[in-house]
């Protein structure tokens, strides 16, 4: 019995102490209780609501972009046009007289010079085939030769001689001279169509003086035609301007 109520006044010791804690019996004596121990945690003016999202908040826009303005570039330097020749400008040309004698030479450069500028004249010496001779050879002696003319006489030939300087060419007969090989051709082949068979063509040759003049095309034509006039037995040909 004793045990039992040591045990019921334990159990009523406790409720009180529990009553009294629950009082504010063990706090502070100013104390206002649960509720303002309650409102003194939370402090509610501190609070902030937090609502949270289940999506990221979104990425600030991307700052825009400037351009920076383009370089001009620079404006192309004018290339200057190549040099045209005149319209009414006349291409080179160049005519050379061969054969001519010194004083044919001389002759040729003063009436150049007469013309005024605009013409280059270059002179040239050496040796070279002046005529075409056509002949028969040398016979041997007088009395063959003699027999030969009397032989082309009957066949219509008139025109020859006979050779009487010493030399290889001493009693030949001498049926032509000519400055261009094309004319001692046709001579041969008129010789030929007479019955002559014997007859020949050979190149003669001498030191020979040869001049060059070059210029403007138009100018040099006129130029040219009054120097073939005026040069007897010089060869006029063709050269590179």
């Amino acid at each position: 019995m004793v045990t039992l109520r040591v045990a019921v006044l334990i159990l009523v010791l406790a409720n009180l102490l529990a009553l009294a804690v629950w009082k504010g019996g063990l706090g502070a004596g100013s104390s206002g209780g649960e509720p303002e121990r309650l409102s003194n945690q939370l402090n509610p003016e501190r609070l902030r609501l937090v609502v949270e999202s289940s999506q990221p908040a979104p990425a600030p826009p991307p700052a825009p972009v400037v351009a920076a303005p383009a370089e001009s570039a620079p404006a192309p330097e004018p290339v200057p046009a190549p040099p045209t020749q005149a319209a009414d400008a006349a291409p080179p040309a160049c005519v050379a007289f061969s054969g001519l004698t010194a004083d044919q030479a001389a002759e040729l450069s003063a009436r150049v010079a007469k013309t005024g500028s605009g013409f280059k004249l270059s002179e040239s010496r050496g040796v070279g085939t002046t005529s075409w001779w056509v002949h028969i050879p040398s016979q041997g002696n007088k009395e063959g030769a003699d027999r030969k003319a009397a032989e082309l006489r009957r066949l219509g030939v008139e025109d020859l001689f006979i050779v009487q300087d010493a030399g290889p060419n001493q009693f030949a007969i001498s049926l032509g001279l000519f400055k261009n090989e094309q004319a001692a051709g046709r001579h041969l082949n008129l010789l030929r169509e007479k019955g002559v068979r014997s007859a020949q063509i050979a190149s003669r040759g001498a030191n020979v003086l040869r001049v060059e003049v070059r210029g403007p095309s138009d100018s040099l034509a006129t130029l040219a035609s009054d120097l073939s006039e005026r040069l007897r037995g010089a060869n006029r040909l063709e050269c590179a301007p």
